[in-house]
Formats: C-alpha cells, structure tokens, sequence
C-alpha cells in the first residue's frame, strides 16, 4: 500500500438507477434476464477545511464507470468508449459546465457543515485487525501458506498496511483488497501473504492509520495458529474421552468378575454318587 499523504476529507452521495429487462423483448427480438444498472456518485474532497475542494462527478454502468467530471481539470474525462459519447456532448454544452463548476461552491463547501454536524468531517476510528491462516489445499504439493491480515472498523479510508517476517518487510507475494464500505460509516480491507513457514517464525501485521498515534502491530506464530490449536484441542478431548472410556470398561470387567467368583449354583443330584 502506498504512504499515507495529506490528511483528506471525503464525502461520497451515491444514486443507483435500476432497470430491469425481465419479460422485455429488446429490439432484435431477443430477451435478456439480466439487469442493468446506472448509478451516479457525487464526491466531495476537502483538504484542509475548505481551502482545497475538490468535486467529482461520477457515472457508472454495471459497475464499470464510464466518465466522470473533474472540477480540477474542468470537464467530464471518459473512462470508456460509450463514455467518451456523453463526455463529449456535456462538455460542448455550456449550462452543463457552468453548474458543474458551481457545484463546488453550491454543494459542496456550502454542505461542509452539514456534513460536520453528521460526523462525517474530523472523525476518525481506529482499526481492529485479526490475523488469519487459510485452510491450504491438501492436495497441493507446495509448501507455501496464505496468511491474510484483517483490517476492519476504521474511518477514514485511507490506510497503509504492511508485512513483516522476524522482522523484514515483505513486499514481492503481497497481494491486498480495496477498502470497502461496511454500510455504518466504517471500512474494512484485507491484505494477503504469501510465504513458506516454520517453527519458530514471527509473521507481523502493521497498520498505519490517521487515528493512530503510532503504527499498530499485531505478531502471529505458526504454532499459535488456529489449525494448530484445532489439531490440540482435538487430540486432548480425544485422549480425555479415551481415558473415560478405558475406566467404563475396567468397571465392568471389574464388576463381570465379582459376580462370576460370588455365584455358586445348586448341584445336580443326579451327579451324585447313589
């Protein structure tokens, strides 16, 4: 992950649009199932207060944006070719340009305390983070192990997160999620390694974040893994059941003997001499 830079403020609003093609025929005859979704984000980036605003307006289709406008560079910029269509027509089109360049000013600066009040602006909280061991293929023939690093619960987005074996980073097999929303004001990002292990290893997770003072480490060991302590926990509740066992079957064995020593049935006259 790259290095943290100047603190940013960012507030996102986002509308979806859906349509649904289900029992419609399209123009060449055919039906289609599958649903088509247009969403539009509108963001605002604040740096240092209000004296660096930035507005973005962003357009997306399926989940693929296709252009956006940047009040930075002035005008729509297309990410895609049936971007590229719209771009070029909104930008041709002046009261397009002139309330998107207000928009800085009429939405996004003069909602800045609205968004103070609701917590948006100054909050910060601070990660959690969990280290993990995914189960690996048993019919793998490598000896390589994934751990992943689990970072949830923070706020704001922006964080860098690293790896550390017996205390040299690793960079080359480390592979790692965007932050994403959890839908209560929170993120959540996933950082994976790739490594070979052994007895003895010190793998570290550490997290850099806004709401730390310092980075947050969090050490795990391959003997302290949750596979081994599976394979522990298994092995004592069978060596306990074992015992319990063994002693049910002493008992009665035990009690089979007593009953057989103590009993002595009647004789049989007709063995005895006449």
């Amino acid at each position: 992950m790259g290095a943290l830079g100047v603190p940013e403020t960012f507030v996102s609003l986002l509308f979806c649009f859906s349509l649904l093609t289900s029992d419609l025929t399209l123009c060449d005859g055919s039906s289609d199932t599958r649903d088509f979704v247009e969403a539009e984000a509108f963001e605002c980036h604040f740096v240092n207060g209000t004296q660096e605003v930035r507005y973005l307006h962003r357009i997306f289709y399926n989940h693929v944006e296709d252009l956006y406008y940047d009040s930075k560079e002035g005008k729509y910029i297309a990410k895609t070719e049936n971007g590229k269509i719209d771009a070029d027509a909104w930008n041709r089109n002046k009261d397009i340009m002139e309330q998107r360049k207000a928009a800085v000013e009429r939405f996004c600066i003069h909602n800045y305390g609205v968004f103070e009040t609701a917590g948006a602006i100054g909050r910060k909280v601070e990660p959690s983070i969990k280290i993990s061991l995914m189960n690996p293929d048993e019919h793998s023939h490598t000896k390589q192990h994934m751990l992943v690093c689990n970072v949830y619960g923070f706020y704001p987005s922006e964080i860098e997160v690293k790896w550390y074996r017996n205390g040299g980073e690793e960079t080359e097999q480390v592979q790692f999620t965007e932050p994403y929303h959890n839908g209560d004001w929170s993120y959540q990002i996933h950082v994976m390694l790739e490594t070979e292990m052994e007895k003895g290893d010190t793998f570290t997770c550490e997290v850099h974040h806004s709401s730390l003072k310092t980075p947050h480490r969090v050490d795990w060991h391959p003997q302290s893994s949750d596979a081994a302590k599976n394979k522990m926990a298994t092995g004592i509740v069978g060596f306990v059941l074992g015992i319990v066992f063994f002693f049910v079957g002493l008992v009665i064995y035990m009690r089979g003997r007593k009953v057989q020593t103590s009993f002595h049935g009647p004789q049989n006259e007709r063995f005895l001499s006449q």
